[in-house]
């Protein structure tokens, strides 16, 4: 079985959530069934995993619920649209010295497949058979038409019965993750909410200051103007992600203006804009940019993605540390931020790209963000046909390395 059809039909398999589970009364009955209407001693609802077919019906059977794929009579039958029958294992060469056949005395094995809707091809097409219901026999024998159309019936009949526990699952799985979603959207705009009242209530606060501050110096008004520019581009880096969230959600997804440009120069001019709220934060930024790497790609659109990765940075990284922002061109153009910050829970970072997500960090330490900056990353990564891989750890050495490969320039880029 090829390869991409085996793993499909795994998945199809695993789905069901139907493997090592105890015996039912709804599968005993079709292996009883089987068992009857065949004439033989032993019938079972048989499943075949990657390695090993198992049991999850038997009746009449006392050997071990499963066995190695190789050695596997129902391995062999799920490569069949129909019966697949061994009238007489002893007289068949490739089944002779099987220890089915040489230990538990096998001479018969008839089995029909049970077929799952192969949800990924085409509506019509073969299906996807995920294990057998068969029948055994120490005689050697043969089914009559009337026997293999049973029994090609009540492997629809428990086919049905999987392809049911898959509709539950992915029904529950779907479920669950609209509640996620739901409690999501819910903390984001609980979020959005204070990442804009706090810096407009900061900038109104000074604003007040200013206006009633006849005898401030200078000094005192300079200040009080450069917190209301910080808090002014939180606002602004806000808002353009909101834009850039709801462009990725239209039909024609993120447009690029895509030219030959130096990724080191992106990330020389990025760094340079980062600069004053790392001094502000009293963090390092160290540049490593001596190589050009050059890249088709939209210089306005990486600069927001840099721009994004070096403000995370810079927010979960401690006053006295370093933010260190490198790229090299070989094997391909790669921009790497390593920080020395606080680092993401392994629980959190399967989860690091998720719309509105927010580590349990950033709520433990009550970091402002809406969540969807990574986001924002990937699908501009994502859009140039980069990839994007986040390592981090929280331990004593903590830190966080973010990687973006892209692809090295064309002769063709405009």
């Amino acid at each position: 079985m090829e390869a991409e059809r085996e793993a499909a039909r795994l998945a199809a398999l695993y789905a069901t959530a139907v493997l090592d589970t105890p015996p039912e009364a709804d599968f005993d009955d079709i292996a009883l069934l089987a068992s009857d209407i065949c004439g033989t001693p032993v019938g079972m609802v048989s499943l075949v995993d990657g390695d090993r077919q198992w049991a999850k019906a038997g009746a009449g059977w006392d050997g071990s619920p499963q066995t190695p794929r190789e050695l596997s009579f129902c391995a062999r039958a799920i490569e069949h649209a129909g019966i697949f029958e061994i009238g007489d294992t002893v007289a068949d060469p490739q089944y002779a010295d099987n220890p089915l056949v040489t230990g538990e005395g096998v001479r018969f094995y008839a089995g029909a497949p049970l077929v799952l809707q192969d949800r990924d091809g085409a509506a019509d097409g073969p299906g996807l058979p995920i294990g057998t219901v068969c029948v055994l026999d120490r005689e050697p024998r043969h089914l009559s038409e009337q026997q293999r159309r049973a029994l090609l019936s009540l492997a629809r009949h428990a086919a049905a019965h999987l392809e049911l526990r898959r509709y539950a699952r992915d029904v529950t799985t779907a479920a669950d993750r609209l509640r996620e979603l739901e409690r999501m959207k819910d903390s984001f705009l609980a979020s959005v909410g204070h990442e804009l009242r706090t810096p407009l209530s900061s900038i109104r606060g000074y604003l007040e200051l200013l206006l009633d501050g006849d005898d401030m110096s200078p000094d005192t008004a300079r200040q009080f103007l450069c917190v209301m520019q910080r808090n002014a581009d939180r606002l602004l880096r806000l808002v353009e992600d909101l834009l850039l969230v709801s462009s990725l959600q239209q039909r024609d997804g993120l447009a690029l203006d895509l030219r030959t440009v130096d990724l080191a120069e992106v990330a020389r001019a990025t760094s340079a804009e980062s600069r004053p709220l790392a001094a502000f934060q009293q963090i390092a930024i160290v540049e490593r940019l001596e190589t050009a790497a050059p890249v088709c790609a939209d210089a306005h659109r990486l600069g927001q993605a840099l721009s994004r990765l070096l403000f995370n940075a810079l927010k979960f990284t401690p006053a006295g540390g370093t933010v260190t922002v490198g790229v090299t061109a070989e094997p391909l153009p790669t921009l790497t931020v390593t920080d020395t910050g606080v680092g993401i829970p392994a629980a959190d970072l399967p989860f690091v790209f998720d719309r509105f997500h927010r580590s349990s960090t950033a709520d433990e330490l009550s970091t402002q963000g809406s969540g969807v900056g990574l986001t924002i990353v990937k699908a501009i990564v994502d859009a140039h046909g980069g990839t994007i891989a986040v390592a981090s750890s929280t331990g004593p050495d903590s830190g966080t390395v973010v990687n973006v490969t892209l692809k090295a320039a064309a002769e063709d880029c405009a």
